[in-house]
């Protein structure tokens, strides 16, 4: 037995009211994966510029610890397609880690390097958890 036109219809409203709530998320969800993007891109160039100044050279350990750092964010920015919500807590936890790190390892005025675009990245981050938490919430219903 067929289900009545009208619960067809409702039916269908309702996919597209979902469909369009989940576009409205995209637009965040997409931001973040762009600073994700970033943010392996950056972390890629700062360490071998960090490599070659040192003068130790490349060392396979060095390429494999760069390569983990850069490919980490690189598969959290392609994460955000289906888990956004935990791939930007991730990603943001990761980054801040990241940067303490470098301030206790480094040196303390590592904290002032490069810190507008740590800031962006940050806020960008921040700002894409509604709508990465709204959007998981409304693929699940």
């Amino acid at each position: 037995k067929t289900p009545p036109e009208s619960e067809n219809e409702i039916a269908d409203y309702y996919e597209g009211v979902k469909k369009l709530e989940l576009e409205g998320y995209e637009t965040g969800i997409k931001k973040a994966r762009n600073a994700l993007f970033v943010t392996a891109a950056l972390v890629l160039i700062g360490e071998i510029i960090a490599a070659s100044q040192s003068g130790f050279g490349f060392h396979p350990l060095l390429i494999a610890v760069i390569a983990l750092e850069t490919g980490v964010f690189v598969g959290l920015a392609l994460w955000t397609k289906t888990k956004p919500y935990t791939a930007i807590i991730t990603g943001l936890i990761l980054f801040i880690l990241m940067w303490i790190a470098s301030v206790i390892i480094v040196d303390s005025s590592a904290v002032y390097r490069g810190i507008l675009v740590k800031i962006i990245i940050i806020v960008t981050l921040v700002n894409a958890i509604k709508s990465a938490k709204a959007w998981e919430e409304t693929k699940k219903r």
